[in-house]
């Protein structure tokens, strides 16, 4: 009984043996690496190896950088990446997802910045650059503080607007510059105008061609403008009414003409048609026609600059000289009382209200003749006005002799021939010595 017990004992013993001998070397076989992957039975009694994990690959877009103007450099999260071609591309084949700012640079240009997601916008960023006109700004700006408006100055404001804007044509700068030369010209205009005006003598023939190139570079900076249209006229017409006077121009012809007092007349009526409410227009078309010998067109202009300044004296006294032309004495002495109740110094005035007077028979106007004489020493207007006045006394010869003198005075300052036509008083001159003989 108990042989049969033990060898009961041994078999089990043996059969737990085997099968933990089985399962043991099914362990073996079927082993795994770290990462869960079978390990292969060694062979040719080497080790068993694990196999190498797969390598990561980060998702890329292709990124295309379009650049106007091209060869511009890029720069990526402020890192110098490259640099645009001919045609202005730059691409990177394989550029990481992210968030990035992207920027386009050039010399002469303002530098270009926008934040990029790539990923979630298209993958192509275009860089438009505008030209960096800070020191055609700068320039622009610092010449127009110093006044340094036009020529002769250079350089100059005006200069500066003509080259901006031929290189940069649609920029806005543009615009604003042109509007604020304009004005300027305008303004540096001003004492030229009043100058022609009050101060004809002394206004140079520079000084008006001047005013005439400002008006004309105003003109092509804001051509829609009347009064700058005007000014161009008015000034073209101003510098052909003194070359008639002085008959003389700078390549040496004669103006003296009437046809060259005509063009004159032309462009000084057409001031007034493009700007009817400038004064100075009309008060230098009376001019015009007063010099061709025109006494109601002279009347009819001064009659409107009167009505627009009526302040101005000198355009009193010149309604008296156009009145005195068409012998409405009444009416021109009335009209140089004007300018005298204006301007009390006037010696223009008291000058042509003597001439007046005496011809409408009024003996009294000698003396404001010798008062005019008094006012201004350096005018030959007065002398002008007192020789004619004493070329007509009949009483003795003394004072034709003195009328005489008169108008060789008024020849002689009035060397410029800018008060009036030499020719007048020397025609007075010639008739006073004829009738002496």
């Amino acid at each position: 009984m108990w042989r049969k017990k033990i060898s009961s004992r041994l078999f089990n013993s043996l059969s737990s043996l085997i099968i933990f001998s089985l399962f043991a070397s099914g362990a073996v076989a079927s082993a795994q690496d770290p990462t869960g992957q079978p390990i292969e039975p060694p062979k040719s009694g080497k080790k068993p190896t694990a196999k190498k994990p797969a390598k990561f690959e980060p998702l890329t877009v292709i990124l295309t950088i379009l650049t106007d103007p091209p060869e511009s450099s890029v720069y990526i999260n402020g890192e110098q990446r490259g640099v645009t071609n001919a045609e202005g591309k730059l691409q990177f084949e394989k550029f990481p997802l992210g968030s990035y700012t992207v920027e386009a640079r050039k010399d002469g240009y303002a530098s270009a910045l926008r934040g990029f997601q790539a990923g979630s916008e298209a993958p192509t960023l275009v860089f438009k650059l505008q030209p960096d006109v800070s020191n055609f700004v700068k320039q622009f700006d610092e010449l127009v503080a110093a006044g340094k408006i036009s020529g002769p100055d250079s350089p100059n404001a005006a200069a500066v607007v003509n080259d901006f804007a031929g290189k940069f044509p649609d920029r806005p700068e543009v615009a604003r510059m042109r509007s604020t030369l304009s004005t300027k010209l305008l303004e540096a205009n001003t004492p030229i105008v009043n100058k022609t005006i009050f101060n004809w003598r002394t206004v140079t023939r520079d000084e008006i061609a001047r005013g005439l190139e400002n008006a004309t570079n105003a003109q092509s900076f804001k051509g829609d403008d009347s009064r700058i249209q005007a000014q161009a006229a008015y000034f073209k017409g101003v510098l052909g009414l003194r070359d008639w006077l002085t008959d003389s121009k700078p390549n040496g012809e004669g103006t003296s003409d009437a046809q060259g007092m005509m063009a004159a007349g032309s462009d000084l009526e057409r001031a007034t048609q493009l700007d009817g409410a400038w004064a100075p227009a009309w008060y230098q078309f009376g001019i015009a026609q007063l010099n061709l010998g025109n006494g109601p067109g002279a009347e009819a202009a001064f009659i409107k600059a009167t009505q627009l300044e009526p302040r101005w004296a000198i355009a009193y006294a010149k309604l008296g000289a156009a009145y005195y032309m068409g012998g409405k004495y009444k009416e021109s002495i009335d009209s140089y009382r004007k300018a005298i109740q204006i301007d009390p110094g006037s010696a223009l005035a008291y000058a042509g209200l003597g001439l007046a007077r005496v011809m409408k028979g009024e003996k009294e106007g000698l003396k404001d003749a010798e008062k005019a004489l008094q006012l201004d020493p350096t005018s030959g207007v007065p002398h002008l006005s007192m020789g004619i006045i004493l070329s007509q006394s009949r009483r003795n010869s003394k004072e034709k002799a003195r009328a005489a003198e008169e108008l060789k005075m008024a020849i002689q300052k009035n060397s410029g021939n800018l008060e009036f036509q030499n020719r007048m008083a020397e025609q007075f001159l010639s008739t006073l010595q004829a009738s002496k003989k």
